[in-house]
């Protein structure tokens, strides 16, 4: 399967599972990840959550060469319905009510970002490279990533990696804010599981209490998500997004007119 569930105690573990496409995100793949999360979410067994990708990548974010792929011309309204569940996504790991531990390496491109940060705790890898990959195609980030990014590390440096479409590694994540621990990546998961089976040994109903009081001060993350919605349709359907596919199928660099 391409999204795999494993649990092991009080501790499960949602992996990506399409390797040899760096874990690129097909639709197929976004509606197993909800079936997955759904399961979590019931099962009263199930005390905490890792979040990570088989072999070196992370995720390369969505299937731009296979089934999730945009055309270079993109209506309104195919771009509303194609983001619809991304956000889904984004909404279920950021509201479920149970501890998320994202472990991340390698490739952690656009949309999973967002979703990596939408864990609890995000232990990075020392091989991972964090690229925001949205402007540099001229759309809008996606999964909720402007709202969380300002969020861990200031609207300023948020600005700076998104506009610039700044690549992080995992230590420059740490140093900022937008990752809990960096590790080696031998460590990684062994890290990873630690720090989940801590967590489900903690008072798992009460730190999901706790991380509704939490999502309360950062704002409404349903209602940013509507703006962005808006925001990426407008976006993708623009002359400057058209030339961004276009260049990235041919392999060269964009020429944007600011259309």
């Amino acid at each position: 399967m391409d999204v795999e569930l494993t649990v092991n105690g009080s501790v499960a573990t949602l992996i990506l599972n399409r390797p040899d496409s760096l874990n690129a995100l097909t639709p197929q793949m976004l509606e197993l990840i909800i079936e997955h999360l759904d399961r979590v979410e019931s099962d009263p067994q199930i005390r905490a959550l890792i979040f990570t990708g088989a072999g070196r990548a992370f995720c390369a974010g969505a299937d731009v060469k296979g089934s999730g792929s945009a055309p270079v011309r993109m209506s309104v309204s195919h771009a509303r319905r194609s983001l619809v569940p991304y956000q889904q996504v984004a909404l279920k790991l950021y509201n479920l009510n149970k501890p998320v531990v994202a472990a991340v390496r390698g490739a952690t491109v656009g949309i999973a970002w967002s979703f990596a940060m939408c864990a609890d705790q995000l232990v990075a890898s020392e091989t991972t490279k964090f690229i925001p990959a949205f402007l540099a195609r001229a759309t809008v980030p996606e999964g909720g990533m402007l709202h969380l990014l300002a969020r861990h590390c200031g609207e300023f440096r948020a600005k700076e990696i998104m506009y610039l479409n700044r690549t992080l590694s995992g230590r420059e994540a740490f140093d900022i804010g937008l990752a809990s621990k960096v590790v080696t990546d031998d460590q990684l998961m062994v890290t990873a599981q630690a720090l989940a089976q801590e967590l489900a040994e903690a008072p798992t109903f009460s730190i999901g209490l706790t991380k509704q009081l939490f999502r309360a001060t950062s704002g409404n993350f349903e209602a940013y998500l509507a703006l962005e919605l808006n925001a990426v349709a407008l976006a993708v359907n623009s002359a400057d997004a058209s030339e961004g596919r276009q260049a990235f199928r041919d392999k060269r660099k964009p020429e944007f007119q600011g259309q």
